[in-house]
């Protein structure tokens, strides 16, 4: 068995590449064929969809600070751009994308295997990173690990080939120094995949050193080597810390959110270090961000940045790991058995409740309890017999350089927080040393000669991976939260009748949860809402619809009053919806200010603040509290008007649009009294003419057109100014418009110059 390991043929690569691939386009298909989240991305799946999707727009620098790591979503983005304008053709060609990089992962672990040791333990590295059950099932989810495991085992080749070159006598200098570079720049695009591998950067920096004081070799050589993975590194990170200082006036090397994933996967409320929310985190990739900040400056009094945020988790982990050393040791542990445990740890998504949905993934096949195994047991028998045989031969120090690389990833997973995305790619980076292990079993047969050290290794192994670490009914209930999510996401598309079912069986089996309390107060008021706007504008509302509406509010009260900042927040915002639905206006504000504590830049909260503020000031009597209140709605809105202009959403077609708000007139026709706002369009149809002037009178707020036009162009994304003329097509617009504005208006008012309290002033003069 040679040292330099052997070659492995075509053939064999070639089968093990078409198999891993046939089983990952196979759990793709029936993904998407099957599956209820198909094309409705979750949490970390919906950021990087949304952020693909800004980027394939033509958002390419983005406007913030880094907070997640950037690469995937810009890979991604790429994907979406050359796949048409179809959000679910370009999901379904990313996918399949992603199955062909798993297929590579296997191929390269397989190269990885051979090369290390054998063309047998090739074979073995690559079968198992084709049938490893969970690398079957990635691909199918939008997540950066896809795009993370094929260049980590790259990266672990390239160290094994610097030191080819390095020891290949007539190899130049420039060859070496490029081989070096590479090797930066790959790890620090891995460090844009995934945060922890910034931590290894000067690890890899020093590796040629290390290597070399190691090996008694020359260090002036390794120097030059060391530079030129720095001169990689920083062809990679310097354009990246440009942009963030570029877009937030700070050079952050990568994302700023590093402080707070130390923070979440070390502090005493996390036990076993697993990704879980905080009270005031609300899950939700748009606002985490801002909720992590938020916290940190209400804890230190004063306004953070995205970096003093980072810097501030940081520090509070720390200070917490010196005043509690042995909770957090045990933490630590806690960590390391979770990552090379046979439970695949579940993070945003689950493998066992997804298999309820893919066939394929509900066959026996093999997962880390099989491959884990193998490659832990190959790996602690290759350290033995690399301690035993250091100067011999058979030593192979380029793949115990590849050991101590995964073993550094290892510390790294350790140190922040585990999952079965994170650990996943153990498997092909392992797997060659579970080939090992096979040829010293093979070698057994010609005489017990390994036995004692093979035995060690796998018990050793067999502790690690089979000896459970969470308790029965903490991987019970990782079932029931996606179950929650699928309720809670089936009811925001108001479909009550699939949702019904989920929600009552959560509420049988953890009626106590403050979650389940608000999912079940939810579902009670879309079952009251569907009533509700069958009946609306009668006086008296069903008793067993009042009974609903009672139930919920009383629950959500209840839950306002016990419950953490995050779920108080929810129950607010939710009550103040049913209130404001209802028309109970003072109750409302109640709720809303409320839900405002917890975070007062939530535009759609002051939207509707402003909204149930100026439905009290229209029925208040006295007409200097009327004043009052209106120009307070009018500040609210100013100041939203004031704040950095956000993206619109592009509208659905213009048919299809014009339908829906007739329809919505149609139900605010038939509600209580108020202002209604309405866009310039509305009046294309004589029916919402109509409707309107029988809700009230109409009131027209005009414009020069150049004003007109300076506002309406502020963003790119209004349907009908798509055109290679814009300009002029908003003046042809407004001609065409102009008569039906001015037959349609009982009033005008020509707003160009004046503020937001200076036309409320007009408006309130008028009626």
């Amino acid at each position: 068995m040679s040292g330099r390991g052997e070659s492995l043929s075509r053939l064999s690569l070639g089968a093990i590449f078409v198999l891993a691939l046939v089983l990952r386009i196979v759990c793709v298909a029936q993904y998407e064929g099957h599956h209820p989240n198909a094309n409705r991305p979750v949490i970390d799946e919906a950021s990087y969809d949304s952020w693909a999707r800004e980027i394939a727009g033509g958002e390419v620098v983005g406007k913030t600070i880094f907070f997640q790591e950037p690469l995937y979503p810009y890979w991604l983005g790429v994907v979406y751009a050359a796949s048409g304008d179809d959000a679910t053709t370009q999901r379904s060609v990313a996918r399949y994308s992603q199955a062909v990089l798993g297929a590579l992962t296997a191929a390269l672990s397989a190269l990885l295997a051979a090369k290390l040791f054998s063309a047998r333990a090739g074979i073995v590295a690559g079968l198992g990173v084709a049938l490893h059950r969970t690398a079957i099932w990635f691909p199918t989810l939008l997540l950066k690990e896809n795009l993370f495991l094929p260049l980590a085992v790259l990266l672990a080749l390239l160290l094994v080939t610097t030191r080819d070159v390095d020891e290949r006598e007539g190899a130049t200098r420039a060859r070496r120094w490029v081989t070096w570079a590479l090797v930066g720049v790959l790890a620090a695009l891995g460090a844009l995949l995934r945060g922890n591998l910034l931590v290894l950067l000067p690890c890899f920096v020093a590796w040629p050193i290390a290597r070399a004081v190691l090996e008694h070799r020359a260090v002036v050589r390794a120097f030059a080597a060391s530079l030129a993975i720095v001169a990689g590194i920083a062809l990679v990170l310097v354009p990246v810390a440009l942009r963030n200082h570029a877009v937030g006036g700070r050079f952050v090397l990568t994302t700023s959110g590093a402080g707070t994933n130390f923070y979440g996967g070390n502090n005493l409320a996390n036990p076993f270090g697993l990704a879980t929310e905080f009270d005031w985190v609300r899950g939700i990739p748009e606002h985490e961000a801002d909720d992590w900040r938020r916290e940190a400056s209400r804890r230190v009094g004063a306004e953070l940045d995205a970096t003093q945020t980072s810097s501030y988790w940081m520090s509070a982990a720390f200070a917490s790991m010196r005043e509690h050393p042995r909770e957090h040791l045990a933490i630590l542990a806690n960590k390391l058995r979770l990552t090379l445990g046979r439970y695949e740890v579940p993070d945003n998504h689950f493998l066992e409740w997804d298999a309820r949905f893919v066939p394929l993934l509900g066959l026996a096949l093999p997962g880390f309890e099989v491959w884990g195994f193998l490659a832990l047991g190959g790996a602690l028998l290759f350290g033995f017999d690399f301690v035993l045989r250091r100067g011999s031969a058979r030593a192979r120090p380029a793949a115990f350089e590849v050991l101590v690389f995964t073993a550094l990833y290892v510390a790294t997973v350790v140190l922040t927080v585990t999952s079965e995305r994170v650990r996943l790619v153990l498997v092909p980076l392992l797997l060659p040393f579970g080939g090992f292990a096979i040829d010293e079993i093979r070698a057994l047969l010609d005489g017990p000669r390994r036995g004692i050290s093979l035995s060690i290794a796998y018990a050793l192994a067999g502790l690690a991976v089979f000896v459970p670490v969470l308790p029965a009914e903490k991987r019970a209930k990782d079932f029931d939260e996606r179950d929650y999510n699928l309720a809670v996401r089936l009811m925001r598309e108001d479909d009550i009748e699939r949702a019904a079912p989920l929600v009552e069986h959560l509420q049988q089996l953890h009626g106590g949860s403050a979650d389940v309390q608000l999912l079940t107060a939810e579902l009670e008021w879309r079952r009251a809402r569907v009533v509700l706007d069958q009946v609306a504008g009668t006086s008296r509302m069903p008793e067993p619809t009042a009974k609903l509406v009672e139930s919920a509010l009383t629950r959500l009260a209840a839950l306002a009053r016990r419950a953490d900042a995050k779920t108080r927040f929810r129950a607010q915002l939710l009550a103040g919806s049913i209130r404001e639905y209802l028309g109970h206006w003072p109750q409302a504000e109640t709720e809303y200010r409320g839900a405002l504590a917890f975070d007062a830049e939530d535009r759609d909260l002051r939207r509707r603040l402003a909204r149930v503020v100026g439905e009290q000031a229209m029925q208040d009597s006295n007409p200097a509290r009327k004043t009052e209140r209106l120009r307070e709605a009018a500040s609210i809105l100013e100041r939203l008007l004031a704040e950095k202009d956000e993206p619109e959403v592009a509208e659905p077609s213009p048919p299809a649009f014009r339908d829906a708000e007739t329809a919505l007139l149609k139900t605010l026709q038939r509600g209580l009294a108020g202002i209604v706002v309405t866009g310039g369009g509305i009046i294309l149809r004589e029916e919402n003419v109509r409707i309107l002037r029988g809700m009230g009178r109409i009131i027209w707020l005009d414009a020069d057109e150049e004003i007109l036009w300076q506002r309406a162009s502020r963003h790119s994304t209004r349907p009908l100014l798509q055109t290679p003329d814009p300009r002029a097509r908003f003046a042809e617009l407004l001609r065409e418009r102009l008569p039906r504005y001015q037959t349609a208006a009982d009033h005008r008012i020509n707003a160009s110059r004046s503020s937001i309290a200076a036309v409320t002033d007009e408006i309130i003069a008028l009626l």
